[in-house]
């Protein structure tokens, strides 16, 4: 049913629900390269096609622009962000050594059993997501391999050093780049995944902080290679 067949009385109450379909189906097309880079995400189009009214549409791609995802120009509405390019990579990856060894040795000394469970729950996540490249995988994969840094990001309890981690957006491009080169690399990180919270959990904070700046260097080793691969069109298309 779309959301103009909805009754008055119900909408207010659904209103997130059809934003998130949104969000996620959009998601999907853009991760399985139906939408391409630069192509223009006109808000009337897509609630034609998705048969949701302007709200929904608006409040996905609205939450999508932090992402780096798609852009969104004065007066020209919203489009599908360029790819990462090689230095925005190695940018992106060099921040990301500011901050994270230092949260997951400090999460050392700060794990919990909830904390240990929630973090265990992302990695098992990625390993049963395999190598399967498919939009739906890379999906479930990249918001483990989210779930597993930002809550060791939050775990060290300073709101300002994880805020600013925040700000440097998602890692969704990556697996953006990997559905492109046809691959997901979850087993690959999870194993180093497994690893960090082995160390966490031990109480291991030198380990902890070696491990974190290895996985790093990897995780920007595979994007620079998927970034070529996608680039290079040498790789299969992933799975619709």
């Amino acid at each position: 049913m779309s959301e103009e067949r909805v009754p008055p009385s119900r909408r207010r109450s659904t209103r997130v629900p059809y934003a998130d379909r949104a969000y996620d189906e959009l998601l999907l097309q853009m991760i399985g390269g139906r939408r391409e880079p630069g192509d223009r995400l006109n808000i009337g189009a897509l609630s034609r096609e998705m048969g949701l009214s302007a709200t929904p549409i608006r409040e996905a791609l609205a939450r999508l622009e932090p992402t780096g995802f798609v852009l969104r120009h004065p007066l020209r509405g919203y489009e599908v962000a360029p790819l990462l390019s090689p230095s925005e990579i190695v940018q992106l990856m060099d921040a990301r050594l500011l901050f994270e060894p230092s949260f997951a040795g400090e999460a050392t000394t700060k794990a919990d059993p909830e904390f240990l469970g929630r973090l265990l729950a992302t990695i098992e996540t990625m390993e049963r997501a395999g190598e399967l490249a498919d939009p739906e995988t890379l999906k479930a994969s990249w918001v483990a391999d989210e779930s597993f840094h930002t809550l060791i990001s939050a775990q060290t309890g300073n709101p300002f050093t994880h805020r600013a981690f925040a700000a440097l957006g998602s890692q969704l491009q990556r697996f953006r780049l990997s559905g492109r080169a046809g691959r997901t690399h979850a087993l690959e990180a999870a194993a180093e995944h497994r690893g960090i919270y082995d160390a966490i959990a031990g109480g291991d904070e030198e380990a902890a902080v070696r491990l974190m700046r290895a996985h790093i260097e990897e995780a920007r080793r595979r994007t620079l290679t998927d970034e070529r691969a996608a680039s290079a069109g040498t790789a299969e298309p992933p799975a619709r």
